[in-house]
């Protein structure tokens, strides 16, 4: 069973998917970019033969495009569009995952609304973007000598449209955001239809050069404070590094840390069955309470 529609938020317009039973606590999946769109969290609707599942896109991007700009870039309208989506589809409690810049918007949504958290995955976050740069700036050091040298030329002059760049940042994608060669169909999809101006207003003009409203924002002092069982998740070769997840998860008492061995940033896509099937795990072991 699965229905779809439009709701009215304060950022804008909001596409979303309903998928699986109307009954019992939904997990909501939130995308990240910001403004990069939900198609290639679709894997995820796989779970919803164990409760609903709820895919949305930001205001502004993909399919919620119709409603035209995105009137809110602050973090706390995306905090206030997920609160907004909630009421709309009259959920009373949910499981929320949050993928990539989607960590942020969970994360203070928990903090802000823990009576309507079940739980909490955190997949591949950027939620401490001072360490997403030095982290990035580290995983720039392991590519060729030529590849480090334009990377580091072009953050520092701001020239990151030449073709020399592109093709480094590229080689930098392909190992440390797709971890593949072939991009699946769902993800180019979401590329292309992603919201450039949220993502270059919030992010910045590129994964390695955040330059944007979030560049110095950092969740992390306050991951103590989390009270709904949590789970943090990433790829082995992720931008989002496993050194950081572990340090995230530790912050936060009984989390569970899940790394996926053979995918960088997209392990819903990259190792589908191993990354659902983790989730799915995690969600079972969540008191009944929790799940009815």
């Amino acid at each position: 069973m699965s229905r779809n529609g439009y709701v009215q938020t304060g950022a804008g317009e909001v596409f979303f998917e309903w998928h699986g039973a109307d009954a019992g606590v939904p997990l909501v999946c939130v995308h990240g970019g910001p403004g990069f769109t939900s198609y290639y969290l679709e894997p995820l609707t796989a779970l919803a033969s164990d409760g609903p599942v709820v895919l949305y896109d930001q205001a502004g991007c993909g399919r919620s495009r119709r409603g035209g700009a995105r009137k809110v870039f602050s973090i706390d309208g995306f905090v206030s569009e997920l609160e907004d989506l909630r009421r709309e589809l009259r959920i009373e409690k949910m499981h929320l995952l949050g993928h990539s810049f989607g960590g942020v918007a969970i994360g203070e949504y928990a903090l802000r609304y823990p009576d309507r958290v079940a739980s909490l995955i955190f997949a591949c976050v950027s939620i401490d973007i001072p360490r997403w740069v030095a982290d990035g700036e580290r995983l720039v050091g392991q590519l060729t000598l030529m590849q480090r040298m334009v990377l580091r030329e072009g953050a520092r002059t701001g020239a990151t449209t030449s073709p020399h760049y592109v093709a480094a940042l590229g080689a930098y994608y392909t190992k440390h955001v797709y971890g593949t060669d072939e991009i699946p169909p769902c993800l180019r999809r979401a590329e292309v239809e992603s919201d450039s101006q949220t993502y270059q207003t919030v992010w910045g003009s590129n994964e390695l050069v955040v330059n944007g409203l979030a560049r110095e924002y950092n969740l992390s002092p306050r991951l103590p404070e989390l009270r709904a069982p949590t789970m943090f998740l990433c790829g082995r070769f992720d931008e989002a590094t496993p050194e950081a997840h572990s340090y995230f998860a530790s912050l936060v008492p009984g989390s569970t840390l899940c790394i996926l061995e053979r995918s960088a940033h997209h392990p819903f896509l990259t190792e589908r069955e191993e990354s659902v099937h983790a989730v799915r795990e995690f969600l079972k072991a969540i008191p009944e309470e929790g799940r009815a």
